[in-house]
């Protein structure tokens, strides 16, 4: 696949297709696809540009000459469209569109899924992109601008920075509670597959929540989780820096269609590099953790599972009832992040859920010379819930260097309680909410607050 300027295209032995960019169907109004045989292709003639001047690519369809542009700057786009053109004119193209090359993966089929919102509230979603993948192998696409529920409505200055959508742009979309019901028609019953999953997930049940509009169940995973626990020689976890270390061409990223093409060419690179075959439920259970799922009640984040009784039971329930059953799957964890004892068990019995979260034994000293500017310096700060890919130990560590004391539980010094993914309100949260209520000064950070402190955030937008 190639993003050219307005369109992405794709060549097989059989046709070149250009579908064009959400944008660009918005602009023109149409979003249909078009096809020219690879029968009826004569050659292509590059043209190139430079950094003001786009380069083009004038293919001979023998009644004609069809221009395909692309942007200033742009060299291998071009050089790329008219070797794959020529390949497919001998026979030697893939015989499929194929996600960032190579072979399919029998059995590994969902849909990327990526939204861009209108302001800071996370349901104000005015664009939707879906990438079908089935069997390893991109099959469809569709995308959407569309109006953001009307009490979510405004467009604020930072997010049209940010993906250039503007409400004038959205003036003769559709509605987005109209558009949810062709997505849920479109994924079927296929896993949703995202970056920094829970924040789509999250917004998708905001979005039908505001516009009173069902609540798809859905189960998903996300490439962020996926990508940190691959332990992945990259700078960073960002989409773009994952698509580029996976090969997947991102020229238009905060394109909701092109976003979800990059992470479904990202999850499918992950899977290849692990010598996965079946299922994308299957791979993401064999790296230890379970699928999220979205219905209307809430929305469960994909969780680590070291004991694998949550995998087992969402495998199980998803091969007796489908989707659904899945989705009721997805209980909350029992127990507490506290329960666990300050040893290690001794038990040859299966992990317990709160045992992938009990903190260390020992706990290290501040550090007296910290920097008195940190945000951390002084405070006594406690742990609660799941920080993958870190562990409570190194980050005690980190807490204790910026001249911090650490606490194991919450008590009448703690003045930070850092909580981070659980599927359910912790028991030290609700403490320190008690104690909140009684008058005592205790701040409660999210663990992104903390990673930033830290300096380990990997900061959205992704």
């Amino acid at each position: 696949m190639i993003t050219a300027h307005g369109a992405t295209l794709t060549v097989t032995n059989e046709a070149l297709t250009l579908t064009p960019t959400p944008l660009a169907a918005s602009l023109q109004g149409s979003g249909h696809s078009r096809e020219v045989a690879i029968a009826d292709i004569a050659g292509a003639t590059s043209t190139p540009g430079d950094a003001w001047t786009r380069s083009r690519v004038d293919i001979d369809t023998g009644g004609g000459t069809l221009a395909v542009w692309f942007a200033p700057g742009d060299e291998e786009g071009p050089n790329e469209l008219c070797k794959l053109l020529d390949d497919a004119r001998h026979g030697h193209a893939p015989a499929t569109g194929t996600v960032a090359g190579g072979a399919g993966i029998p059995g590994f089929s969902f849909v990327g899924f990526d939204v861009e919102t209108a302001n800071r509230r996370w349901g104000s979603i005015c664009q939707i992109g879906l990438v079908k993948i089935v069997d390893g192998e991109e099959v469809d696409r569709a995308s959407w601008l569309c109006k953001p529920p009307a009490s979510l409505s405004q467009f604020e200055e930072g997010n049209v920075a940010i993906h250039g959508i503007t409400e004038q742009d959205v003036a003769d979309a559709p509605d987005v509670c109209d558009c949810i019901p062709k997505m849920a028609e479109f994924v079927g019953d296929l896993p949703l597959v995202a970056h920094n999953a829970q924040f789509d997930a999250s917004a998708l049940r905001d979005a039908c929540q505001a516009s009173d509009v069902e609540v798809p169940q859905m189960l998903f995973a996300c490439t962020l989780a996926q990508a940190r626990a691959t332990k992945l020689d990259v700078a960073n976890h960002r989409l773009p820096t994952l698509a580029e270390h996976f090969g997947i061409t991102l020229d238009n990223h905060h394109d909701a269609c092109e976003d979800a093409a990059a992470c479904a060419g990202v999850m499918v690179g992950l899977a290849r590099q692990a010598g996965h075959t079946g299922s994308l439920m299957s791979f993401v259970h064999d790296s230890g953790f379970t699928l999220g799922s979205i219905d209307a009640a809430r929305v469960t984040p994909v969780l680590r599972d070291r004991s694998g009784a949550g995998r087992a039971m969402q495998a199980e329930k998803a091969a007796q009832g489908g989707v659904s059953a899945a989705v009721a799957a997805s209980a909350a964890p029992q127990g507490s992040n506290q329960a666990g004892p300050a040893k290690p068990s001794q038990s040859k019995g299966p992990q317990r859920p709160w045992q992938s979260v009990a903190t260390p034994d020992t706990v290290p000293e501040p550090n007296a010379a910290a920097d008195p500017n940190s945000p951390l310096y002084g405070e006594n700060v406690t742990l609660t819930g799941e920080f993958e890919p870190h562990d409570k130990g190194e980050l005690w560590q980190k807490i204790v260097e910026q001249g911090a004391q650490v606490g194991k539980n919450v008590t009448k010094k703690t003045t930070v309680l850092v909580v981070g993914e659980w599927a359910t309100v912790t028991s030290k949260e609700k403490r320190a909410r008690e104690l909140q209520d009684k008058g005592q000064d205790i701040q409660i950070w999210q663990a992104s607050q903390l990673l930033e402190a830290l300096g380990l955030d990997e900061k959205p937008p992704f």
